[in-house]
């Protein structure tokens, strides 16, 4: 399973995850977290795109497992 964290511009992080337990999670307790994009392959859904508010940086590094990637500066 993939997920990645990174910084889209200010005050802005984006996610990606391809584990459908992680999805249903956010889906279920941030609903302040949109969805930006879904990916889809044959017909079925493989990994999900999400928005996520700077301040809360710190629960999103917990709950895809990572520290925010620093390879795309956008700011």
């Amino acid at each position: 399973m993939s997920n990645q964290l990174w910084k889209i511009e200010p005050g802005w992080l984006c996610g990606y995850t391809e584990d459908r337990d992680l999805i249903r999670r956010i889906k279920r307790y941030k609903q302040d977290w949109t969805i930006m994009a879904d990916y889809f392959k044959n017909g079925r859904l493989i990994g999900v795109q999400f928005r996520i508010p700077i301040e809360q940086r710190r629960s999103a590094e917990r709950m895809f497992n990572v520290a925010e990637n620093h390879e795309n500066k956008a700011i």
